[in-house]
Formats: C-alpha cells, sequence, structure tokens
C-alpha cells in the first residue's frame, strides 16, 4: 500500500465517499447509491451515513478526481498527499 494512504483523515474519506455515492448508478435506476441505500434501509441508513459524515452532493459538483481531496485538505490547512513518501 503506498504511503499516502496513511495520511488520509476521517474528513478526506468522508468527502469521497460522499461523492462517490452521490453519482447515479444506471444499474440502481440512475439513482445515487446513497439514495437508493436510504430507501431500502430507512432511519438506520440514515443514521449510519450521518455518523461516517457521507452527504449528498449535488451532481454538478461531483468531483471523482484526486484534486477533490487535495482541494479539500488545502481549505482545511492540512498537508498535501502529493509528493509524500
Amino acid at each position: 500500500m503506498h504511503a499516502t494512504a496513511f495520511r488520509l483523515v476521517m474528513a478526506d474519506l468522508a468527502l469521497a465517499m460522499s461523492h462517490v455515492n452521490s453519482e447515479p448508478r444506471g444499474a440502481l435506476g440512475f439513482a445515487a447509491p446513497a439514495r437508493a441505500f436510504r430507501a431500502m434501509l430507512g432511519e438506520d441508513a440514515v443514521a449510519l451515513l450521518d455518523a461516517c459524515g457521507v452527504g449528498d452532493v449535488p451532481l454538478g459538483d461531483l468531483d471523482l478526481t484526486p484534486r477533490l481531496i487535495e482541494g479539500a485538505r488545502a481549505e482545511r490547512g492540512d498537508a498535501p498527499l502529493t509528493g509524500l513518501a
């Protein structure tokens, strides 16, 4: 495993999961996985997603590139992941 994987913090993971799980999927009738999860499990799913810091991201704001984490880390004042050994 690359050393930068250990530099991720929960905020990085929650942000990535929010974006990944907000992207609509054809296999889910073009619903986002988080929305389908909430529809299937109701309040339990809501509680789990909230506890993990996973929220909905509007379609136009989705960013599934490494820039997502780097930008968020810069805004928080955290060290960048790139260039670390």
